[in-house]
């Protein structure tokens, strides 16, 4: 602006001249002059702009490697902090298992009961990254190949699908803490080591999208004590932490569950809260807890009979029998079913146990696990069905270890043969 009263002045100035050549010369100089200071303030006002742009871009890129350095520790940390989970078979080979989360500094590990049962003996490898060009896994902090850890199982609970193991070795371990109290919102990641992965860690986000779900399944029935979160899960993060912004344990993945006609699953987790409180009272002492020492489903008989056959009969299906428990010491085998539990179904037999997934559900066989556990009854009777001899027997378990052999017993059912039991053995095998 004060380049244009300059030129107004001047212009007033001149005009008291009496030459017209003279006017126009000076109205000319201040027009030129004018220009030229403006030009030299647009560059001054430019090189400012470039020199500030720069001292911006000096600042974003020292953010950036400040941030990307936090996000590694973190990552690092947090990664660390989870394990794969494995065992070695007999020919010596890896068999992958799911995820679990290291919860203390001498190495406790917290994963799903129907991810580790029916082994005793684990191998984990903890966070790192293939180098295709050495053809190993490499730990990135030592670029050296990752050394496989090694752990005991200590306790698992069957009814809340939580097993603790014991990492063999006398090094600490970053590890994570327990959340505590939360809502709806908060937003959650997932880690783990899903097969989608190819070995690697991987992560998904998301946010507590309800809280009290009835979590029960025909695998396992925590009730209440779960929750849902839009963080996407897959086969191999069971056991998985479902974890805070800043590193602590919200939950721990169990399932996850897509609704008819819905485009997305909604992944379910164990509360920490409740999660926190079995281990402390009950896994980390080496005591299991609304647990029996098998793994399975929950069935029902109707599913296998002809379409025509409105008839049911609830089961528990025996998959595997866990290593120095009280079924293993009731010598209950795997491929078995199981009826009673003292003188009850293990289900309801009018399909009243049914989920929303149209199967059956392990909530009555864990209540009456629960009754067992909760009583001073020292040992109780299982009447089960021999998929391999084709017979009826009764195990009997016993809290203090004390060993009864089974014994055959005729068939309980009036209204199924032993060909219809058999044909859920067949279908199940």
């Amino acid at each position: 602006m004060r380049y244009y009263i300059a030129l107004l002045l001047s212009l007033v100035f001149v005009s008291c001249s009496t030459s017209q050549e003279e006017i126009q010369s000076q109205i000319d100089l201040a027009v030129e002059q004018a220009i030229k200071q403006k030009e030299s303030d647009t560059q001054l006002l430019e090189d400012k702009i470039v020199n500030l742009e720069e001292k911006i871009d000096k600042i974003n890129e020292f953010n950036n490697d400040k941030n990307k350095s936090q996000f590694f520790t973190w990552g690092t940390e947090y990664f660390k902090s989870i394990v794969d989970i494995g065992y070695i078979d007999t020919d010596d080979n890896l068999v992958e298992l799911g995820t679990g989360a290291i919860i203390t500094s001498d190495g406790y590990v917290i994963t799903n009961y129907h991810v580790a049962t029916g082994q005793n003996k684990f191998a984990l490898f903890n966070y790192s990254e293939y180098d295709p060009e050495r053809n190993k896994w490499i730990d990135p902090e030592t670029n050296q190949p990752v050394d496989k850890l090694t752990a005991d199982w200590i306790a698992g609970s069957m009814c809340y699908d939580l097993a603790l193991l014991k990492i063999n070795s006398e090094k600490e371990f970053p590890n994570l803490n327990w959340y505590g109290d939360f809502e709806p919102g908060l937003e959650v990641f997932t880690l783990g080591y899903p097969a989608v992965g190819g070995g690697e860690i991987t992560v998904s986000n998301g946010v507590v999208s309800s809280l009290r779900y009835f979590g029960d399944t025909r695998w396992t029935a925590p009730g209440f004590d779960t929750f849902g979160h839009t963080a996407p899960i897959f086969f191999g993060n069971s056991g998985s932490p479902v974890l805070s912004q800043d590193g602590k344990i919200v939950g721990i993945n169990y399932t996850a569950y897509q609704e008819e006609d819905e485009q997305f699953s909604i992944s379910y987790a164990i509360d920490n809260q409740i999660a926190q409180q079995i281990v402390d009272d009950y896994l980390i002492k080496g005591n299991d807890y609304l647990s029996i020492g098998i793994d399975g489903d929950a069935d029902n008989l109707w599913f296998y009979l002809s379409s025509e056959d409105d008839r049911n009969l609830p089961f528990y299906f025996v998959d595997s029998v866990h290593p120095g428990s009280v079924a293993e010491n009731a010598k209950v085998e795997s491929n078995e079913l199981l009826f009673f539990f003292g003188d009850y179904f293990v289900g309801q037999n009018d399909f009243s146990d049914f989920g929303v997934d149209g199967a059956p559900m392990l909530s009555d066989l864990c209540g009456l696990i629960r009754d067992w556990e909760e009583s001073s009854q020292q040992s109780i009777e299982l009447t089960l069905f021999s998929c391999v001899l084709e017979e009826f027997y009764v195990a009997t378990l016993s809290k203090s270890g004390e060993s009864y052999e089974p014994f055959l017993v005729d068939n309980p059912f009036e209204d199924f043969t032993k060909n219809d039991i058999n044909l859920a053995c067949q279908n199940d095998t």
